[in-house]
């Protein structure tokens, strides 16, 4: 998806018309103070930003639009400006950080062979890290990379007949249940949920407001007091009112408990299951 924010609304829909009818998806607006904040909402393929004079693109506009969270060194963008380009100017913009910089009149063919380009290599680079082992925004691991890890921490706790404790918590906003955390708070969660645990412990994301820590050497008592304390989290900056919940399973030896390890994390998202829905009633659950 092509994002599409200028100054000129003339030119806005002229750029936005060229992208949509080579087959691209398109968001665009005119506004004079080039507001950022609202390409979040969007998380585009490629940016391009349009402006007179294009300084304020280089000078302002970009570094505002790299400090947001969403915005990763992948994401392509592009300036436009209705000035005539001079090399300097030009070489401005590279230095900046923009991969191109086009003036009136555009050529509208070169724009979209080399924004084909671009975008094609964010959307594979996006697919590379999704393919992997952690979180893109919080650095936590992902699904995926839990269950190698708990498999892992398994193969330990076998071999030294130590006990596992799997805890899943989740965070509950008060704007509703169900309502996804954006990239801040996911962050000061992540973030909290360090602050809680032990650097031996293993931290995830496994959706938009559910975090597990896979704790070595926990038994179900020590699993309980674990989950407590991560039930007590209140992210850095988070809503008041935000509640956490956690459901947690362990076993003293895993190799006499004779389950697969994944049965660990399935158990304590269970746990969580029921604990969301006591209504209220229940902060912790245990896996039964």
């Amino acid at each position: 998806m092509v994002a599409i924010l200028g100054q000129h609304e003339w030119l806005i829909r002229s750029v936005a018309s060229l992208f949509s009818s080579n087959g691209f998806p398109t968001h665009s607006v005119a506004d004079p103070q080039l507001g950022v904040a609202r390409l979040e909402s969007w998380r585009p393929d490629l940016v391009l930003l349009e402006a007179d004079p294009p300084d304020v693109l280089w000078r302002e506009v970009l570094p505002r639009l790299r400090s947001t969270p969403w915005f990763g060194p992948c994401t392509p963008v592009f300036a436009v400006t209705a000035e005539p380009l001079t090399r300097e100017r030009k070489l401005e913009a590279a230095r900046a950080g923009f991969w191109e910089v086009h003036s009136h009149p555009i050529d509208g063919e070169a724009m979209i062979l080399k924004a084909t380009t671009f975008a094609g290599a964010k959307l594979e680079a996006d697919a590379v890290r999704e393919r992997g082992l952690t979180d893109p925004d919080t650095d936590l691991y992902n699904v995926r990379g839990v269950l190698r890890r708990i498999y892992e921490e398994a193969s330990h706790a076998n071999r030294h007949q130590r006990p596992l404790a799997c805890i899943v918590t989740a965070v509950e906003p008060p704007s509703g249940v169900g309502v996804p955390l954006d990239i801040g708070e996911a962050r000061g969660v992540a973030e909290a949920l360090r602050q809680k645990c032990r650097a031996s412990d293993v931290f995830g994301r496994i959706s938009a407001n559910e975090f597990v820590v896979v704790a070595p050497g926990t038994d179900a008592g020590g699993a309980r007091r674990f989950a407590e304390r991560l039930a007590g989290v209140r992210p850095a900056g988070g809503e008041t009112g935000t509640d956490m919940r956690a459901g947690f399973a362990a076993v003293a030896d895993i190799r006499s408990a004779a389950i697969e390890p994944v049965d660990l994390f399935i158990r304590a998202v269970s746990a969580l299951r029921a604990a969301q829905a006591s209504g209220g009633a229940e902060t912790v659950r245990s896996w039964d």
